[in-house]
């Protein structure tokens, strides 16, 4: 920070503001390693810091919603009772703001079981052979094809999907991406700012774990950070997700920038910033002396 000596340069904010975050972006920069990650998003101290850094506005946990008119009931309590009743609020809000998975991408099914040329040319389309019962999840279900050239093999994700849309329809999933998901209509609603629209989609949709709703999200959170829009998500269940994505790839300048414009206090800037180092490569050895430092 500036010196006493310099009451001018103290009273020019935006000065502070550079001063601050290209300080803690160069920091950014010493710290990054080659090592993979050593922690992660599930680890308790990861989950305190993207809780916090949410943030709780129970005005946008609880908006208004469009909803059939019904008759409102007022209620008259005492004290001890409305404190009761703000407490179960605010506890109803945090299992809301509860961040959806964050899995890497599953690896590709689709694997050769059997090679029988006798079998070619007897079905003019794929048959697809799936295990219904109920005993079984529909990640470890059987399901395999017989392609129309006598090959018989494992389902690829894609199939494995839509079979068990069919079998064990999952609520609000369609058999197909929607059109909302991809192309032309999800650059348009990131253009209209509707990018927890397209995230609670993605969610309904698509398993944490699949491409699809890897790159949605991924296409999402690069908009947000690119055009400066942190706030459409904070303090929404989506967050804690966007921040993870921006720490993991050292792109933590924007949203730094944002919540020093914002009057929030410094020490939540340097808690993002140092946990992107210490939480994600403890076994750098400048991140853990700065860490014994502080």
């Amino acid at each position: 920070f500036p010196h006493p000596s310099l009451p001018h340069a103290m009273a020019n904010r935006s000065w502070l503001l550079k001063l601050a975050v290209g300080g803690l972006s160069r920091a950014s920069c010493r710290y990054k390693s080659t090592q993979p990650p050593a922690k992660s998003v599930t680890d308790e101290q990861v989950q305190k810091l993207l809780t916090r850094m949410t943030g709780l506005d129970l005005d946008k946990v609880f908006k208004t919603r469009r909803e059939p008119l019904s008759q409102p009931l007022y209620k008259l309590v005492d004290e001890h009772q409305l404190k009761k009743s703000q407490m179960e609020t605010v506890q109803r809000a945090r299992e809301l703001l509860k961040m959806p998975p964050v899995l890497p991408q599953r690896k590709e099914k689709g694997e050769l079981i059997q090679d029988d040329t006798k079998l070619a040319g007897l079905e003019d389309t794929n048959v697809v052979f799936t295990d219904i019962s109920q005993t079984e999840s529909n990640s470890s279900r059987r399901i395999v094809v017989r392609e129309k050239n006598g090959n018989l093999r494992g389902a690829t994700w894609d199939e494995r999907d839509r079979m068990c849309q069919i079998y064990f329809p999952a609520l609000g999933r369609q058999l197909t991406l929607p059109a909302m998901l991809q192309g032309n209509d999800l650059a348009r609603l990131l253009k209209e700012q509707r990018h927890k629209e397209v995230l609670e989609r993605a969610n309904i949709q698509c398993e944490p774990d699949s491409k699809d709703y890897i790159r949605v999200h991924h296409m999402v959170y690069d908009d947000i950070d690119q055009r400066g829009l942190y706030d459409l998500l904070r303090s929404t269940r989506h967050f804690g997700g966007l921040l993870w994505y921006l720490m993991t790839r050292q792109l933590l300048k924007g949203i730094l920038e944002e919540m020093l414009e914002k009057n929030q206090s410094l020490s939540n800037v340097t808690v993002v910033e140092g946990s992107c180092r210490d939480l994600r490569y403890p076994g750098d050895r400048t991140a853990v002396s700065n860490s014994s430092s502080h």
